[in-house]
């Protein structure tokens, strides 16, 4: 057909010149029957002969795999999880991608549409790049996805179910506490990993909260996995303590550079929402407990957060 028209109003060529003789063409080569329904990619230097041969040939259906994102995974992790699934040949696709697809974003804001203008509020510190721009964004979820799908496809799709979770409401609670989306996702990527059971995700949230209202460092060891790429272990040396990563929280004031995994939604409702008992009742401190159930223990003082750590630390080395 036409092609219609550019943005000055040129006129544009079509694929075919001739609705007739396309159809006269199909009609005299016996064809006519044999279209197939379909979406297909065509261009305007084919022939009408190699356009009919690709729409009888038909498309073959597309074969999909479920893709399973556990909260807490990081982009590295995802990229790993569609490699063993045979969907890319590298992690390095899905890396490369995810920075490919915020600079793009940012660009169009409003795109096919859907706002992804929030990914304008990712926040950049000249001092230190990311690990990956899009870490915290990828929404952890079940997704029906084409075993043949691009990586800019899957982001795509993890972007607008971030976007759809971290709805209207949270939006408010989250200007209510003068907190930024990035900041908000921050903290949550911290609760995500510090909280295993139900109860303790409101409860570290409110540690972290009080931590920050008082100008605390969050002393959170969770960012040192993240930064030295680890996992399994709980105790670091103290040179890995006094890295001058800004993911460091031991090092630095305030929140990590980033988040550090992309959270579920229960750590980031956490994050918005935390146990007002521990908020108003000062604690400031946490530590493993039980390391069978992940379940943790809090204090108000120091004092007793050591006392804490001196009755658990020898349970720690089972803990995973």
């Amino acid at each position: 057909e036409a092609g219609g028209t550019d943005a000055e109003g040129n006129q544009l060529p079509g694929l075919i010149s001739s609705k007739t003789v396309f159809k006269i063409y199909a009609d005299f080569t016996g064809k006519t029957s044999k279209l197939k329904a379909g979406t297909y990619v065509l261009s305007r230097n084919m022939s009408v002969g190699q356009i009919l041969d690709i729409v009888c040939k038909g498309n073959p259906p597309r074969t999909t795999t479920r893709l399973t994102i556990s909260e807490g995974t990081t982009v590295e992790g995802i990229a790993e999880k569609l490699v063993s699934l045979g969907v890319l040949e590298k992690p390095v696709n899905f890396l490369v991608s995810q920075k490919h697809v915020w600079i793009t974003m940012q660009g169009y804001g409003m795109w096919k549409g859907f706002d992804y203008s929030f990914l304008m509020a990712i926040e950049q510190n000249p001092a230190q790049a990311r690990n990956y721009l899009l870490e915290g964004y990828l929404f952890p979820d079940t997704y029906e996805i084409y075993t043949d799908e691009s990586a800019k496809s899957i982001i795509t799709r993890l972007l607008l179910r971030f976007r759809n979770v971290f709805n209207d409401e949270y939006t408010a609670r989250a200007k209510e506490l003068g907190m930024t989306m990035d900041e908000v996702i921050t903290l949550a990527s911290l609760i995500e990993k510090e909280a295993k059971v139900e109860s303790d995700f409101a409860k570290v949230s409110a540690v972290f909260h009080n931590r920050l209202n008082k100008g605390m460092k969050l002393q959170s060891d969770a960012p040192l996995k993240y930064i030295f790429n680890v996992s399994g272990t709980l105790t670091y040396t103290e040179e890995q303590m006094r890295d001058p990563s800004l993911y460091n929280t031991h090092v630095h004031d305030g929140l990590p550079l980033g988040p550090i995994c992309n959270p579920g939604e229960r750590a980031i409702r956490a994050a918005l929402y935390p146990n007002e008992d521990y908020v108003s009742e000062g604690f400031l401190y946490f530590c493993l407990m039980d390391a069978t159930t992940g379940e943790n223990a809090y204090a108000k003082t120091l004092e007793e957060h050591n006392a804490n750590v001196e009755r658990y630390r020898d349970t720690w080395n089972t803990a995973q």
